[in-house]
């Protein structure tokens, strides 16, 4: 840039000698070709660009730090986990994202969407005060009557079709909805559906009974463990599950966090762990999630 003026005062210069204009022109041209040459083409103007906006996706996260804060509370526990950034679409982690897991009461969700699904997104009155009250407070005599009139595992049938579910499975005995299988990713799948694709009127219904968990549950399970005991300063909605079977103990924490994060975190403790080490166990794994949720 500082050359520019002293090509155009030289050729000012030429001119008021008395030179013939062409001659000012040529001098002027010669001193700008300079070091390229004159056969060659000359540069490509530059373009200013704006500067790309700060990105808005969290730092990396090492989902060994999860499974490790697990397991220092409740050793030999087997997980899966797996964290999706709506804003960004991104996955951002995943630990045996396609392993089946009992869902225990997480099958409400999908008890919620179908009852949903099979009234046209519009809820009478009646069955919007039915599910806020089967997602908020975990009821389960909700949850049966609903299992019944929509068929029970057909139910589940529907929904592995209409999302696009690839490792979820009905339970074996009709009956038992707490023994439908799913996975952490397919778990992504039903938050992404319910987020991105169910209607307002719908997903605000699903949303703000599980942004309204009751705590405890119907059945006086303390159900503020996992998310959120572990990211208490976040808002979010959840849905818990909880059991016990012949070989584990069963403990799930899902939901929306701060609006943006799915986060799903599945696990069948050893069978002598306590409920309240169990418990204590998944809102540390949660919790090592702060740092990177919460910057």
């Amino acid at each position: 840039m500082p050359i520019r003026p002293i090509r155009v005062t030289l050729a000012a210069m030429f001119w008021r000698t008395g030179l013939p204009a062409i001659v000012a022109v040529l001098v002027a041209f010669a001193l700008v070709a300079g070091s390229r040459g004159l056969g060659e083409p000359p540069p490509q103007a530059v373009v200013a660009q704006p500067a790309p906006p700060p990105s808005s996706t969290p730092p990396s996260l090492d989902p060994g730090v999860v499974t490790a804060a697990v397991n220092e509370v409740a050793p030999g526990t087997d997980l899966a986990f797996a964290l999706y950034d709506e804003q960004t679409g991104q996955s951002l982690a995943s630990v045996n994202g396609d392993q089946q897991f009992y869902t225990a009461s997480l099958v409400k969700l999908f008890i919620a969407l179908d009852a949903l699904q099979r009234n046209e997104w519009h809820p009478s009155e009646r069955l919007g005060a039915n599910l806020t009250e089967m997602l908020s407070a975990s009821d389960d005599g909700i949850a049966e009557a609903l299992w019944e009139y929509g068929g029970r595992s057909a139910i589940i049938t529907r929904m592995v079709q209409l999302i696009g579910l690839a490792h979820t499975r009905p339970p074996t005995f009709s009956d038992q909805w707490e023994m439908t299988k799913t996975t952490a990713d397919d778990l992504v799948a039903v938050y992404r559906f319910l987020v991105e694709r169910v209607p307002d009127e719908a997903r605000g219904l699903v949303l703000g009974a599980m942004a309204g968990a009751q705590n405890p549950a119907a059945d006086g399970f303390p159900q503020y463990f996992g998310i959120p005991d572990g990211l208490p300063d976040l808002p979010r909605a959840v849905k818990q599950g909880w059991m016990t079977i012949q070989r584990a103990v069963v403990l799930n924490t899902t939901g929306l966090v701060d609006s943006r994060y799915v986060v799903v975190l599945l696990a069948e403790l050893p069978l002598e762990t306590s409920y309240a080490r169990g418990r204590a166990a998944l809102t540390a794994g949660i919790a090592a999630l702060a740092p990177v949720l919460g910057h």
